[in-house]
Formats: structure tokens, C-alpha cells, sequence
């Protein structure tokens, strides 16, 4: 762990982070020495009651300690040495120095043990080993060499007592070199154990750090492989080879509309098209060098619809232990990744639109004198004629007719013409509010408004847009007009006007009238698509071009039976922006 903070850089925050770093390793290693001193009471235990217990029909020990049977009192002794450590235990303090002091209780145990069992003959000398194996577990080369050292001297001192005749034991040694011959040998496996247990702690402990250092690594991969998949802005879903889907990112919620807790799990059919599944499917494809491409409307209640382009690719395991062995390239599943083009198809919508207005407007200036002229000549004939002619009441009738016939021709060509060419006209500061009164004013006067229609006006002062006030008059009427014969039972039309902050002034009028389909609206923008009878078509295109011209933008939201609310955006007046700026 110190290797791999070293050659980390230096962050703003290197130092409460080193702090939680130093204090969670020292939290892990107060665990790691708890579960230890718990193996230690729970293993002495086991071993000395055992140990005893078998020691007893050996004639190991002496049958009594006085009045004592021995056995049975070291075993009682043994319980409640144990209900004590644990008691300590559980209360989880002073762990360290509670293993301290039951490594110097065991020594002096294991020594009281061997001489009440025939001394250095004993068997239990090996106790001894277990004290130091599990000193150097807990605190390493020092508490290993300590433990080591410390049953070294309490041997010694046995030997020194069988020497001085002390202890009972079937060997007795005299010579100076035999007793320091058994001293050194058993030190030396004391130390040697100590030596080993170190050994296997360290090595215990490297292991251990390499494990959470793989961990951390590991967890890392996987937060950054979430924060990559939740940051492409492109949808993500990985399904089985069933189409149950396993990934779902957050484009992918965004673009269909559905939680990625509610897409996990679920047939992926049930949410895209199912002519995409039924071609992901089939297995011809899989086998092409390329991925899967499909194009398709997506749709959801409650939201607009998305036109999604999908790439798809099979999911196959790379790393043999996941490939099956009978088809090592059999895919897993399948990654399917798409983008939301419904703006892409918009503009291209819009282009197309343009192109196709574009031409109306190279035929145009043909047919206007096409049209226009010959009009002009046959209504001009047909007065001459009625004011020369003495004509019956039939024919007068008749060439009324003619006459408003005439002029009605010629009025619809002069919408033709405003549609496919708008002239290019001066532009001057224009006070939306008071244009929109005016619209107001009219409207109310008009024949098409009925006594149960009612207009609202909702107006914020010091709206003003650089445009031709003429033909901006033109939109709002033509937008107004729409909006009450929309609503032929009656209704309100409310008409807004407000400040932008983003360099645009609108102008709203929402009705509370039929309201249209997702396909009317569709078809808005399209010239001689009139929604009303007697109607040209050429109204809304009019406003479309217009608004255009003024480097505005139309926008409609509709639904059936909840009415139509349209807003014009049209750049605001230059010094208006600097003022709101201000």
C-alpha cells in the first residue's frame, strides 16, 4: 500500500485523504488483532483441556496437589482462565495488552505444567512453541523473538532446576555440556518457530494488502466503467442472449423514457421496436463482418416521439474462461447502442422544406404573370362591358359573380406569391404589446368571433423586436384567426407576450379549442393544408416564412381535446437585450 501512495500525485485533498487512509488501516488491523485473540482463547482452550485430559491416564501428573485432585482443578481453572478472557474480550479494549499478558500467563502455565510432568521429559514443552507461534502472528519479528527469547529463559531456568535437583524427572543431568546442548536445541526451536511465524505473518500480510489493493483496483475499474457508460451520451443496453436486459445507461433512460431500474431485467422487446428484436435474432447476421444498423420512430405514452438509430453487435466473451468450449465465439448477449436523431431528422425535415418552398418560389414568378395578367385583362373587360352594356338582372348577377370570382383569384395569388416570395422590407422597432392589442381589437370585431368566445390579453410592457410591423401584424392575425376557428363552440384564446433571457421575445396564443393530432402537426408547415373549410393553405405557411425572415422560430404544442398553444420567437430589439443585460 505505501508503494502505490508514493507515486500518487499530489491532490488538494492528499491530506484528509491519507488521514481515512491511515485511520481505516488502522481500524482493519484492530479487527485482524481482535479475530486473532479470539482464535488464541478459543484454541488454548481446546489444546490444554485436551492436552490434560489425555495426560491423566498417562500418569502424566501427580494424582493430587495436596488435597486437590490436580487434574480436575486444572481443568476448572482452564474454564474460568477462559471466561475471563473472553469477558475481556467483549469489552474490546486494551486488546494489545491483553495479548501481552496471556503470552506471560501461558509461559509461566506451560512451565508450572512441565514440572508437574516429569520436567524436561515433559510433553507439554511443546506448549511452549504454540506461545511463540502465536506471538509472532500478532505483533510480528519483535513479539516473535520477545515470545522466543522469554520461553528460552523459562526453559533454561527447568534445566537449571533438574540440574539443582529440584524437579522430578526421569533424566537427570549432571554434565554442564549436556545441559547447555538441551538449552541451545530447544531455544533453537524456539527461535525457529518464531522465525517461521514471522515469516508467515509478513507474508500473511502482503498478501493480504496485495488482496485489497486487487479490490480497490477493482472497484475503481468498475466506478470509472460506470461513470464511462453514464457519461456517453450515446444509449447503451446490453441484453442476454434471451434479450433480458443486463446494462441500461442513462442516455438510454433519457432517449426512451423509461427508468434503468424498471428496464433491468425485461425483455428488451418490450420496450424497442419489435421488428429491431426480431432481426437481432436471427442468427444470419452474426456471422457478417459488421455490426446490425436499424432506424425507427420510438414511442411512449406521455412523450414525443424519438427517432433512434441502433448499432448492434454481439456481446462475445474475449477471456476463455468465460467461452464455452464447444464454440468458443458463441456471443453472450448483445450490445445495442443508439443515438437520438429526432433533431438530425427535424433539420433535415426542415431542409427538405425549405428545397420544396425554394422551388414554389422559382414557379411563382411564372404563373404570377401567368395568372395575374390574363385576370387582370378579363376583370377590367367585364367592367367595361357592365358599364356600356344595358344588361338584364340575370346577367348583372352574373357578372358580379365574375367580378368576385375574379378578385378572389387574385387575392389568392397574392398569398402565393407572399408565401413564396416575402419582399425584403424595412425593418424598424416594434412594440409587440401594442401590435397585439391592435390583433385584439380587431379580432373581437370580426365576424368569426361568436358572443362564448372570449380574449385575454397577458401582456409585459417593454417587449419590443426589430421587425416590419406589417407583416409581423399578419402573423399575430393569422395565428388569432386560426385559434378562434379552432374553437366553432366557443372558447378562450389567451394571448402573452414576454421578455426573453435568452435573446428571443415571444409571443404566445393558446386556445382551448379541438387541439390536434401528433400527424396534423406534422403536417403544419406544408403549404395548401388547410385545417379549416374554405381555407387556401396558405396561412400557417405564410406565418412559417415570415417568422423565418425575422430569424425567429414557431413552435406548436397540442393535443387532442386539450387545445393548441403556439409561440413565436422573434430576436429581441438589440437595446433591449443590452437593457435586460444591464
Amino acid at each position: 500500500m505505501a508503494r502505490t501512495l508514493s507515486h500518487a500525485q499530489p491532490l488538494p485533498n492528499a491530506l484528509p485523504a491519507a488521514e481515512a487512509g491511515a485511520t481505516s488501516q488502522l481500524v482493519q488491523r484492530s479487527e485482524e488483532l481482535r479475530r486473532l485473540l479470539l482464535w488464541v482463547i478459543l484454541g488454548r482452550a481446546l489444546i490444554k483441556l485436551l492436552g490434560l485430559n489425555l495426560a491423566e491416564p498417562l500418569s502424566l501428573f501427580p494424582d493430587r496437589l495436596g488435597a486437590v485432585p490436580l487434574v480436575p482443578f486444572l481443568n476448572i481453572l482452564t474454564a474460568l482462565e477462559t471466561a475471563l478472557y473472553l469477558a475481556l474480550w467483549w469489552g474490546g479494549r486494551g486488546l494489545r495488552l491483553q495479548l501481552y499478558a496471556q503470552i506471560g500467563l501461558d509461559l509461566c502455565f506451560t512451565s508450572v505444567l512441565v514440572a508437574h510432568s516429569h520436567g524436561i521429559d515433559s510433553p507439554f514443552i511443546s506448549f511452549y512453541l504454540l506461545v511463540v507461534l502465536y506471538s509472532s502472528l500478532a505483533f510480528g519479528r519483535r513479539g516473535g523473538m520477545t515470545g522466543a527469547t522469554l520461553a528460552a529463559i523459562f526453559y533454561a531456568g527447568l534445566i537449571t532446576a533438574n540440574h539443582l535437583g529440584s524437579l522430578e524427572a526421569a533424566t537427570h543431568i549432571d554434565q554442564p555440556l549436556a545441559l547447555g546442548l538441551r538449552v541451545f536445541l530447544h531455544a533453537l526451536g524456539f527461535f525457529s518457530v518464531a522465525f517461521l511465524g514471522t515469516h508467515l505473518s509478513q507474508r500473511v500480510h502482503v498478501i493480504e494488502q496485495e488482496l485489497e489493493e486487487k479490490i480497490d483496483s477493482l472497484a475503481r475499474m468498475e466506478r470509472l466503467n460506470e461513470n464511462i457508460v453514464g457519461s456517453i451520451r450515446s444509449g447503451l443496453i446490453t441484453t442476454d442472449l434471451d434479450g433480458r436486459i443486463a446494462l441500461f445507461n442513462r442516455a438510454a433512460e433519457e432517449s426512451i423514457g423509461v427508468g434503468a431500474a424498471h428496464a433491468l431485467g425485461s425483455p428488451v422487446q418490450e420496450l424497442l421496436d419489435r421488428d429491431l428484436w426480431d432481426r437481432i435474432s436471427s442468427a444470419g447476421w452474426l456471422t457478417d463482418s459488421g455490426p446490425l444498423y436499424h432506424e425507427t420512430w420510438v414511442s411512449r405514452a406521455g412523450r414525443a416521439r424519438r427517432f433512434l438509430a441502433f448499432s448492434i453487435s454481439p456481446l462475445l466473451a474475449r477471456d476463455r474462461a468465460l467461452q464455452r468450449p464447444s464454440r468458443p465465439q458463441h456471443p453472450l448477449g448483445y450490445i445495442i447502442a443508439f443515438q437520438d436523431l429526432t433533431e438530425i431528422k427535424r433539420l433535415e425535415e426542415e431542409i427538405r422544406f425549405k428545397d420544396r418552398m425554394a422551388a414554389i418560389g422559382r414557379m411563382a414568378a411564372g404563373i404570377a404573370h401567368e395568372i395575374r395578367n390574363p385576370l387582370t385583362s378579363m376583370r377590367g373587360s367585364v367592367e367595361v362591358l357592365r358599364a356600356h352594356l344595358t344588361l338584364s338582372q340575370a346577367d348583372a348577377r352574373l357578372m358580379d359573380i365574375l367580378i368576385r370570382e375574379s378578385d378572389r383569384l387574385n387575392a389568392f395569388v397574392q398569398d402565393f406569391l407572399r408565401f413564396a416570395r416575402p419582399r425584403a422590407t424595412a425593418r424598424e422597432s416594434v412594440e409587440l404589446p401594442a401590435l397585439l392589442r391592435d390583433t385584439a381589437a380587431l379580432l373581437r370585431n370580426s365576424a368569426e368571433v361568436r358572443d362564448k368566445h372570449a380574449i385575454l390579453l397577458e401582456l409585459e410592457s417593454e417587449v419590443a423586436v426589430l421587425g416590419n410591423p406589417d407583416q409581423l401584424r399578419q402573423v399575430f392575425w393569422n395565428l388569432a384567426l386560426n385559434a378562434i376557428r379552432a374553437m366553432p363552440a366557443g372558447g378562450t384564446l389567451t394571448i402573452q407576450a414576454r421578455r426573453g433571457h435568452d435573446g428571443f421575445d415571444r409571443v404566445v396564443f393558446a386556445d382551448t379549442g379541438a387541439g390536434m393530432s401528433p400527424e396534423e402537426l406534422a403536417q403544419l408547415p406544408q403549404p395548401f393544408q388547410s385545417g379549416f373549410a374554405g381555407g387556401a393553405g396558405l396561412g400557417l405557411s405564410i406565418v412559417f416564412q415570415i417568422v423565418e425572415d425575422h430569424k425567429g422560430k414557431v413552435s406548436f404544442a397540442s393535443e387532442k381535446g386539450r387545445g393548441t398553444t403556439v409561440t413565436v420567437a422573434i430576436p429581441a430589439q438589440p437595446a433591449a437585450v443590452a437593457a435586460q443585460g444591464a
